[in-house]
């Protein structure tokens, strides 16, 4: 089933993000019948007091100015964090899943990105060489309409925007906190095996460390370390579109007065890289982790797509 903007039916009935509104009323103008806001728009002067009204009025007019104008982001900035859920179906269609992995810990200009990866549109992407990597980001907030992320509103997205010097002014759903909200604990790859009827990666164990050590022994001249390195950032990034799916689909079963609806499970792009045994043995072996030198190679672009 193919969704657009105006599917975003969930959306024109939610008022919490409503100045003076909270869950408590919100569910009360539904119990009223008020389930979208032109309905609460001509019914706001027999409910409000006047200095509420002015500010409900007000911030309607903005959402709908919003909605006509497709900007999504204006409800990411109004809604509270775990109430953001809201905007993902009439967005389905154009979720751009992505994870990055780092040269190092800190922030840019400590680290930089080195291996990026989205799912959108059904293609994996991938890029490794800087200016290849600001392409890719730069196509995917023209054409996303939110982003999906496992942590990344602490992480992912500020390191993209500081190495990039980019404000990213996109809708975003953070799993993290979602999935923990539901009662799932851990890591991404953790909560992964929470969901045992999904599939599980071959690059399991390997860490968010090793993966600063295959850069090493990438810069170092392995270009195996490249290929193993871009395995484990794919599965990262291929999990998040199953996990938002058994999120929307969990939410929805729990909260049935919102008429949310399910979501179905897009197939995902076939992975053409892989961990490669004798980089992973390297790993284990405690051999990758003396590099002390310098960039030695130059950056060359890889993108894959399913």
């Amino acid at each position: 089933m193919t969704m657009t903007f105006d599917d975003h039916n969930l959306l024109r009935k939610t008022f919490i993000h409503l100045r003076g509104v909270g869950e408590r009323t919100e569910r009360h103008l539904w119990s009223l019948g008020i389930t979208d806001w032109d309905h609460l728009a001509s019914e706001a002067p027999k409910i409000f007091a006047v200095k509420k009204l002015y500010e409900v009025q007000e911030d309607l007019d903005l959402s709908m100015k919003a909605w006509d104008e497709k900007d999504l982001f204006f409800f990411h900035k109004s809604l509270p964090s775990a109430e953001r859920w809201r905007m993902i179906r009439g967005a389905f269609q154009d979720i751009a899943y992505f994870d990055i992995e780092a040269s190092g810990g800190g922030m840019p200009p400590l680290a930089e990105s080195t291996v990026i990866a989205f799912l959108f549109r059904g293609e994996l992407l991938q890029e490794h060489e800087k200016n290849a990597k600001r392409r890719l980001i730069e196509y995917i907030l023209s054409e996303a309409s939110l982003l999906c992320t496992f942590n990344g509103a602490a992480y992912d997205v500020p390191f993209l925007a500081h190495e990039f010097e980019r404000p990213f002014h996109k809708a975003h759903v953070d799993l993290c906190h979602w999935l923990r909200a539901q009662g799932f604990q851990g890591g991404l790859k953790a909560i992964q095996k929470a969901f045992p009827h999904l599939h599980q990666r071959s690059s399991m164990d390997i860490d968010g460390w090793d993966a600063v050590k295959l850069w090493r022994l990438y810069e170092q001249g392995l270009d195996a370390a490249l290929t193993t390195l871009m395995c484990y950032n794919a599965e990262d990034v291929l999990i998040l579109h199953p996990l938002l799916v058994e999120a929307y689909n969990r939410q929805s079963l729990a909260q049935p007065d919102y008429l949310a609806g399910s979501l179905d499970l897009s197939p995902l792009p076939t992975l053409t890289t892989e961990v490669d045994p004798e980089v992973f043995a390297k790993l284990r072996s405690g051999s990758a982790s003396g590099y002390q030198g310098h960039r030695s190679r130059s950056f060359h672009r890889s993108s894959e797509q399913g």
